[in-house]
């Protein structure tokens, strides 16, 4: 599983820097998105990044999106919660810019190639140290983690436990994960649901390898069906 670590941010975060914003709230804006880091300052807690593209068009996020940050350097993501402040071209250079909020410190997670799909599915997991279950409902899914649905409120670094059959021959049983990142709500049926970003842990070679297999047979199904290009 990935090794993370707290690193002060002007410690590793540098000017020039890849960024990726996957954003999963508001809806309408779920997506990955690319960016690199211009400057920032530690001490308003702010940095002013390139304004984002998508699919090769920039995107003035709107102020209050919320993103799960990823500052990549060589093998390393470093990852935080961010809020976009502001987006539109700087006064300074009049370069297209957003200014997110940064905190004092940021994780460090070896970085993990695992293909990322969309995914409906239902299944339930049950929190560290209970046996009750609650249900959840899956939005994408990967070898190495998850986004789901749920009523319930979780916190980052909080261990749960996940079940789920992905297929009739594929199960995971009490799968142990962390919550890794919040993704804000969603309104689905006039019920509102918290949004999470969960990575499995313990995972043995054998079945990453399943996992793996699983995603490449869907992406080749959505394919076929025009849901992926």
């Amino acid at each position: 599983m990935p090794i993370s670590e707290l690193y002060k941010f002007e410690s590793v975060v540098k000017p020039g820097m890849p960024v990726i914003l996957d954003i999963s709230y508001p809806e309408d804006l779920e997506g990955e998105y690319k960016s690199q880091v211009y400057d920032y300052s530690v001490s308003s807690k702010r940095m002013r990044i390139a304004m984002p593209s998508f699919k090769g068009r920039l995107v003035p996020l709107p102020k209050g999106t919320r993103a799960y940050v990823k500052v990549i350097d060589k093998g390393s993501l470093y990852v935080f919660q961010g809020t976009v402040l502001w987006s539109g071209k700087s006064k300074e250079d009049g370069f297209p810019s957003t200014i997110i909020t940064i905190p004092e410190k940021v994780r460090r997670v070896q970085r993990r190639r695992f293909n990322r799909i969309p995914l409906k599915i239902v299944g339930r997991y049950r929190k560290d140290g209970e046996k009750d279950y609650y249900t959840f409902f899956s939005v994408d899914f990967s070898a190495g983690g998850m986004l789901i649905m749920i009523r319930e409120q979780l916190k980052v670094d909080e261990k749960i436990f996940i079940t789920v059959k992905l297929k009739p021959d594929l199960e995971l049983v009490d799968l142990p994960a962390i919550v890794r990142r919040e993704g804000g709500t969603r309104e689905v049926d006039g019920q509102i649901f918290r949004l999470y970003g969960i990575e499995f842990l313990d995972v043995n070679l054998s079945l990453e390898k399943k996992l793996v297999r699983f995603v490449m047979e869907k992406e080749i199904e959505y394919r076929k069906k025009g849901i992926l290009i």
